[in-house]
């Protein structure tokens, strides 16, 4: 760029001192010494100037590639496209893309939004609810920079699914792996490798009850080379739908009536249901006792943009954002196809009109199908599971509709199991070779429960363990440091000579699902059960454990009153939190962690 911009300071100079007087004695001394200028830039040791500035362009280029490679197309087809849908891109991260350490710097901070009509006060990142979409490649390495600038609140993020292997201290698990980040400034980088994996992840806050608020985002991890699953389904166009409950009230106040008294240990029902951050709620439907600020949502809440039609099929991945509730996922002429559930695991599935139900952290990839002649009736519905919707909440609409494309018009949904998945059976899509008995088992019971010795304030544990987070984090300190309210199992660790399996036996001994989130590891999924009446505890040998067409999880919804057997090899070696995943269950103490292949303990 140096020389290239002397040949052309050299040129001009040429060009203008011929313009001037040729009589003139000085003119034509400058004249001569331009030339010889020019001559000077012409030669062979210019040339190789030129060539190393060439190079050291291409070479600034492709750092600022590596740093951030996607953000402009980002932003560019984001003003373009009309849909709900956030659309992917997956032909930049596949094909022979080199790994890359992708750098990203996120200031979180609030706001008050109307993301369903409803105001409400929600968690902002770099100004967006939801947060950034982070893309990835498997092999890349992330480095994200996290400012906190909320006034009296810390914050942690978690990288929801991804096994963070040599990366346990930025798993964001607050009071287990990490410390929080403090408010007013604070600064934290997040650096890790995002693995082997391609799937389907998202991030999330993982302290106090931000996420209720909208602190979360999606995480796509593309694979490396040809994508075998656009292969074999011939999809065109790749989406993600961030799915969940919402609240009009702080998720402090609802965790508040929670666990007090006026809720008799009921959980709170949600107000309304958020799609990419987006909802419609019905301002009559208002609770007179709980006033809000409430406005008609005018602008369009069709999934797709309407030049996406004529593809016919799309993946269509889901996350379930939510903090309580599960739901299932139906269609109007179309159908669905679930192909992989939770980080990329593949699973038998086979075209439906419904598929559920899809609880809190848990994840499904689906092929979506429609007729693009018949626009006007292609419809997605949302029906919550209403399991623990003990405490009636009239501003709910349990049953939602959003159109697939604008000229849809929103009707109700019709045949709601005319053929249905249910996503608690699937399978996996070829048979495994994992061992057919375990090294440790470890039995755990989960419930909740009110006592007079807490002063009839609800609480919830495993084994009789409220987990409270401490400072400093468990990670950081030996295990004389921990406060009481941490059950934490020692496991061996796998080594080069000798594996070890874990059992993980969860007993629920309440009336609703848990869905039981494990840091660090993916599962097998052996058996589950679930009880009617009375108590349907685990009993060894009395159910027949699977370990050969068993899906593969990081979040399993344990049945009411049931169990659910799951398998794992510790071979990730650190402290690894395991919790419900509905958030009120977590934050009154329904939480625990593992420690896998630690030497001081």
């Amino acid at each position: 760029m140096v020389a290239r911009f002397f040949v052309r300071f050299g040129w001009s100079r040429l060009r203008d001192s011929e313009s001037e007087d040729e009589g003139n004695e000085h003119v034509f001394k400058i004249q001569r010494q331009n030339r010889a200028r020019v001559l000077f830039f012409l030669t062979p040791a210019a040339l190789v100037v030129l060539a190393i500035a060439v190079i050291l362009l291409l070479v600034q280029l492709q750092r600022q590639w590596n740093e951030a490679p996607v953000q402009g197309v980002l932003d560019g087809e984001r003003a373009t496209h009309n849909g709900l849908a956030i659309r992917l891109h997956p032909k930049i991260y596949t094909g022979a893309r080199s790994h890359q350490r992708i750098t990203l710097k996120w200031t979180i901070a609030t706001d008050i939004l109307w993301a369903d009509g409803v105001a409400k006060r929600v968690y902002l990142v770099n100004g967006a609810f939801p947060g950034p979409l982070v893309e990835a490649r498997v092999g890349d390495t992330l480095v994200i920079e996290v400012t906190n600038q909320l006034p009296d609140e810390r914050v942690s993020l978690h990288w929801h699914g991804l096994a963070m292997r040599g990366a346990n201290d930025m798993d964001g698990a607050e009071g287990v792996s990490n410390a929080a980040v403090p408010a007013r400034g604070g600064v934290f980088v997040y650096e890790f490798p995002i693995g082997d994996t391609a799937g389907t992840y998202w991030w999330h806050a993982h302290s106090q009850l931000q996420r209720a608020d909208g602190l979360y985002g999606g995480l796509i991890v593309h694979p490396w080379g040809e994508d075998s699953l656009q292969k074999r389904y011939e999809f065109e166009n790749d989406f993600l739908l961030l799915i969940g409950d919402w609240y009009h009230r702080n998720a402090s106040d609802v965790l508040d009536w929670y666990k007090g008294a006026s809720g008799f240990g009921n959980e709170p029902v949600p107000d309304s249901l958020l799609l990419n951050g987006a909802g419609n709620f019905d301002c009559s439907m208002a609770v007179p006792a709980r006033p809000i600020q409430c406005t008609s949502v005018n602008r369009s809440l069709a999934i797709f943009d309407d030049s996406d039609a004529k593809h016919r099929r799309a993946r269509l991945r889901v996350v379930n954002t939510g903090s309580l509730a599960g739901f299932a996922l139906q269609v109007s002429s179309a159908t669905i196809t679930p192909i992989t559930v939770d980080g990329g695991f593949e699973i038998e599935g086979f075209q439906s009109d419904s598929a559920g139900i899809l609880y809190p952290g848990q994840r499904v990839d689906m092929i979506i199908e429609w007729d693009p002649t018949n626009q006007a009736s292609s419809q997605l519905h949302i029906n919550f599971d209403t399991e623990n919707f003990r405490f009636a909440n009239p501003s709910l609409q349990i049953n939602q509709t959003f159109p697939m494309f604008s000229q849809a018009i929103p009707s109700p949904q019709t045949n709601p199991d005319k053929r249905h998945f249910d996503l608690s059976k699937a399978r996996t899509i070829k048979p495994l070779t994992i061992p057919d008995t375990a090294t440790e088992t470890l039995i755990l019971y989960a419930r909740t429960e009110r006592l007079a010795i807490n002063e009839n304030i609800l609480t919830a544990g495993i084994n009789r363990t409220t987990f409270v987070p401490q400072t400093p984090p468990l990670l950081d300190v030996p295990r004389s440091q921990w406060n009481p309210h941490q059950f934490v199992p020692h496991i061996r660790s796998s080594n080069a000579t000798h594996h070890v399996w874990v059992d993980l036996v969860i007993n629920n001994l309440d009336d609703g699902a848990h869905p039981f989130h494990m840091h660090g590891y993916s599962f097998y999924v052996l058996a589950t059960s679930r009880s009617e009446y009375g108590w349907g505890s685990y009993v060894p040998g009395a159910v027949e454990l699977d370990t050969k067409w068993v899906v593969r999880r990081d979040t399993v919804a344990v049945p009411r009153r049931g169990f659910a057997v799951v398998r794992f090899e510790a071979d990730n070696v650190g402290i690894w939190m395991l919790h419900c995943h509905m958030l009120f269950h977590q934050a009154s103490g329904m939480a625990m962690a593992l420690e896998v292949g630690r030497s001081d303990s």
